[in-house]
């Protein structure tokens, strides 16, 4: 990968951390920084020595949205331009959202508008109790075409959905957690530590069935429930079949510690 400018890519003991790195504009997402973040998704989901992927942000606030200032290179853009920009710029969602791997943003401050949609492509969501989410683009005379409107709907429910990004209002923390749209809240200055613990939950998991079952959970609208019932047996003989099932059960047998390695 490309030498860095506006995030940080790291790796350590099988997590990828993503970290959006513009910290004096509140991360906000210029055109540099959604090429890298697609860079970056790809580089975690195509390594296999790659577990989880963790999405943070420099600074007080995780993501503040598009920067204005893209937004005013765009004004009038059209056709065949215009495609090929919202295209580049929904390539990180798309992959964060659709990579096998668990993806986990640690989110603080503002996280509105793309950086909320950012959010939003992650499976899961830990959040500081000083956190403010909102889709702010209705304001501009635009939609939020990241990706939000499809996972925010799946889940808090088309009603509330349209009302978040109708009134553009801002949801705290407690209300974010009441609606579903974070796992954990946890306090500002434990973010990080918190955030680490909890991949840190993550990849002590067996890598397949968690993969299995992220495909599938992310399936079930689009599925009866006959098929589902179908798709979770196949997902299961596979497990069974796994040297990472056999682990599980040797550890647990011979009371040590499982070593999987995603087979």
């Amino acid at each position: 990968m490309a030498d860095l400018e506006t995030i940080k890519y790291g790796v350590h003991d099988g997590v990828a951390t993503i970290t959006l790195a513009r910290p004096d504009k509140r991360n906000a997402v210029n055109a540099q920084m959604f090429n890298e973040l697609g860079d970056a998704a790809e580089q975690a989901a195509n390594d296999p020595g790659i577990r989880i992927v963790l999405v943070n942000g420099e600074g007080p606030s995780f993501c503040a949205g598009i920067d204005i200032s893209l937004l005013g290179q765009l004004a009038g853009t059209r056709g065949a331009r215009f495609r090929s920009f919202v295209r580049m710029a929904q390539r990180p969602f798309a992959v964060l959202a659709k990579m096998e791997k668990p993806t986990v943003a640690a989110m603080q401050g503002h996280a509105v508008g793309a950086g909320f949609q950012l959010g939003l492509a992650c499976d899961l969501r830990i959040a500081a109790d000083d956190v403010r989410m909102a889709l702010l683009e209705v304001q501009y005379g635009i939609i939020p075409d990241l990706g939000g409107p499809h996972r925010l709907t799946r889940l808090i429910g088309p009603a509330r959905a349209k009302d978040l990004i109708w009134t553009r209002r801002s949801v705290h923390a407690e209300e974010a957690e009441r609606l579903g749209l974070t796992n954990r809240i946890v306090p500002a200055d434990a973010l990080a530590k918190e955030a680490e613990g909890y991949v840190r939950e993550l990849v002590a998991a067996p890598p397949l069935p968690v993969s299995l079952t992220k495909a599938l959970i992310e399936r079930t609208y689009e599925t009866s429930f006959e098929t589902e019932l179908d798709r979770l047996a196949q997902a299961q003989a596979a497990c069974l079949e796994s040297e990472d099932h056999r682990e599980a059960i040797e550890a647990f047998m011979e009371n040590r510690p499982a070593r999987f390695h995603g087979r």
